[in-house]
């Protein structure tokens, strides 16, 4: 009974040094975890088990270095600075939706931060140094936010809800959605800060305002991307068209070249029946099988053939 009271002392008596030890490793573990399936299904990433295990230790390793040898403030550009180049290295993916990915998911992550913290902090009459440093209040915090975010991963795949409009886009596009991902990524940093210092200060209406302030502006920007992706398929679209209807009026004149010619044609040989001269019809073919010799010739002139000659 007396090991059972030093343990609930232990853990639920603020020690940094504690937390560190048993909360960080692990955690950082299942967060590199969460965070991996949260992009794979957003961005429709396909991964083999080992892209998985590469990632996740590799991520987990750099977090824990990070945790312990970099000044707080720098710790989120470092990790998001290695998940955008372990995502491009590993999954051969684009830097454009290797940032997306990396982008999406901190957002996603933020905002359960900022929906939890304050009604967290006052269902427990605590403050932000006791929910750092006390490991029984850090590890409900952060058991609520990993079941949030596993809920969210599983809507996602249930509902098949997918980002994969970057591949067909077009280079100017591309530039305003990474400014786009840049600014959001800014304004993520500076709620962080105002989280991790100010959230026990904070009213939960203002806490709450300030959740759906930035949930309006992400789905806003979401918005505003799907309609210019949609403008950009259906330029190109467009463009098809546009390409269809001019091989179209090519088509229509051959058409009515070939009539021509087939006319006149007619007109001879009619003009040869009539006359009943069998012996200028006889040599009037043999010019049209001459003519049609050259013409079956021109096939080799065949853009299939010219790149593929083992048609030959």
């Amino acid at each position: 009974m007396e090991i059972l009271n030093n343990i609930w002392i232990a853990i639920s008596t603020p020690n940094q040094q504690l937390v560190n030890i048993l909360i960080v490793p692990i955690c950082g573990i299942l967060e590199n975890i969460l965070t991996m399936y949260l992009f794979l299904a957003l961005l429709n990433i396909k991964a083999t088990r080992k892209q998985k295990v590469l990632y996740v230790g590799s991520m987990s390793i750099i977090s824990i270095i990070n945790f312990i040898y970099v000044f707080n403030l720098l710790n989120p550009f470092i990790n998001y600075i290695s998940m955008i180049l372990l995502i491009t290295i590993l999954f051969k993916t684009s830097i454009l939706k290797s940032i997306l990915a990396s982008v999406s998911s901190a957002i996603i992550f933020a905002l359960t931060g900022i929906l939890i913290s304050n009604p967290y902090i006052y269902f427990f009459n605590i403050n932000k140094e006791i929910l750092q440093n006390t490991v029984i209040y850090k590890l409900i915090y952060l058991l609520i936010t990993y079941l949030i975010i596993s809920s969210v991963i599983f809507l996602v795949k249930y509902r098949n809800i997918k980002i994969n409009f970057l591949d067909d886009i077009e280079l100017k596009n591309k530039y305003m959605i990474l400014c786009n991902l840049c600014l959001g990524f800014l304004t993520l940093f500076v709620q962080a800060i105002i989280t991790f210092y100010y959230i026990d200060t904070l009213p939960i209406i203002i806490t709450f305002f300030n959740f759906i302030i930035l949930l309006a502006y992400f789905v806003l920007s979401l918005f505003s991307l799907t309609r210019v992706m949609k403008l950009s398929s259906t330029t190109k679209k467009l463009h098809s068209v546009e390409e269809y209807n001019k091989s179209l009026h090519i088509l229509h004149d051959n058409v009515r070249s070939f009539k021509h010619d087939f006319d006149n044609i007619v007109t001879t040989i009619g003009g040869y029946v009539r006359t009943n001269d069998m012996e200028g019809l006889k040599k009037y073919y043999i010019e049209l099988e001459d003519d049609c010799q050259k013409v079956n010739n021109l096939y080799l002139l065949n853009p299939e053939i010219i790149n593929n000659p083992r048609y030959l």
